[in-house]
């Protein structure tokens, strides 16, 4: 990676391995589906707002009208069907899962658990991107794994088994949303798309919590309030657009590398707000950062332009 972009992944696996400490700020809440559309609307909103205000002038031009109709806006949307499939990955079923988890799952044993993503990319770099991964990245990723099971299989504390199966959800999801914005590459407009994406996974997430979950029962404190605007603009909003703007110009195994830092970070802000980790817990924090180390020693091979269809 280059500096800027390794800093850029830096930032959002920070915010990322924050997530489920700040949503857990907010629990036990009788509505988690409900906050958690909200984050995906938010997120969401304060991208189509930040495009109208950009790129109004210049969509006004395109049209030769003077104004900006509903078509202008729609051609850089990918079809309805591959935008309802990002709106399920990406948000609906990732935020969705993610919220029931932190009730049922501790903050940093969530955490933990999105260290696997980092293979799922690298895999799939390999199957369908024709990325090669070298006997270093290999290594690398490794290392780090195995740094993750360390810490995954000596963690304690109030973890149900459907809490981690819902983390490991959680994980999932995103994972195929970021190989198919992958696919997708410059054919799309990544921040319209992006916006589309979470304003329709969140309201679709609104109307199952409309269905299933007692909204006046929820107490709107002000940490379920701040959690909502930090997670909305940053967590979502701004994160999700880096994202997505690294996967045209990083690998995925070096993106996948910068994730291994979302369990550092859950594991880290976990000790800040109390949890007290065993010596192999740190052990497993040292393996993780020494494979990262060895991921980022030399640059990763470029990204490949297009679809391979290999594998």
């Amino acid at each position: 990676m280059t500096a800027r972009s390794a800093g850029l992944a830096a930032f959002v696996a920070a915010i990322w391995g924050l997530c489920f400490v700040i949503i857990q700020a907010s629990l036990p809440a009788p509505a988690p589906l409900l906050l958690a559309g909200l984050r995906a609307v938010i997120g969401g909103g304060v991208l189509a707002f930040w495009a109208l205000l950009t790129r109004r002038p210049e969509r006004a031009r395109r049209s030769g009208t003077g104004s900006v109709g509903w078509g202008p806006w729609t051609s850089g949307l990918p079809s309805t069907r591959l935008l309802i499939v990002l709106a399920l990955a990406n948000a609906t079923v990732a935020f969705g899962a993610m919220y029931l988890a932190a009730g049922r799952t501790e903050a940093a044993v969530a955490s933990i658990l999105a260290g696997g993503q980092p293979v799922v990319l690298a895999a799939a770099g390999w199957a369908f991107f024709g990325e090669r991964i070298s006997g270093r990245s290999a290594t690398g990723l490794a290392i780090a794994m195995a740094g993750v099971v360390m810490v995954a299989t000596t963690s304690s504390g109030a973890t149900s088994p459907d809490g981690v199966a819902l983390a490991l959800l959680a994980t999932a999801a995103p994972a195929g949303g970021t190989l198919l914005m992958r696919r997708l590459g410059s054919s799309v407009d990544l921040l319209l798309t992006t916006s589309a994406q979470f304003l329709l996974g969140g309201a679709i997430l609104l109307g199952v919590s409309a269905l299933l979950e007692p909204w006046a029962r929820l107490d709107w404190s002000p940490a379920t309030l701040l959690g909502l605007l930090v997670l909305g603009v940053l967590g979502t909003g701004v994160a999700y657009v880096v994202w997505f703007w690294l996967l045209k110009q990083v690998s995925l195994v070096g993106l996948g590398a910068a994730l291994f830092l979302v369990p550092v970070v859950g594991v880290v802000s976990g000790i800040l707000t109390g949890d007290r980790p065993q010596p192999i817990e740190y052990a497993g924090i040292a393996a993780m950062l020494a494979g990262i180390g060895l991921l980022s020693l030399r640059r990763e091979a470029s990204p490949a332009v297009g679809f391979t269809g290999r594998g």
